[in-house]
């Protein structure tokens, strides 16, 4: 499993951003990744968050 960690700028007239900008398979170093980009990140129009992603299932056999 694998954590992203996702930027979002925000606009009054248009629609957000999303960037991928960091990424871990370690929770823990995801949410200490997560806490340095809020503390140093100074725009009030920009957000952080994260999301897991999994991997999506692949089906080698046909299934009868």
């Amino acid at each position: 499993m694998i954590y992203l960690i996702i930027q979002e700028t925000t606009f009054k007239n248009i629609d957000s951003i999303y960037h991928v900008v960091n990424f871990t398979n370690d929770i823990d170093k995801a949410n200490d990744m997560l806490q340095g980009y809020k503390l140093v990140e100074k725009n009030k129009d920009v957000f952080y968050s994260i999301v897991r992603y999994e991997t999506p299932l692949i089906l080698t056999k046909e299934v009868a």
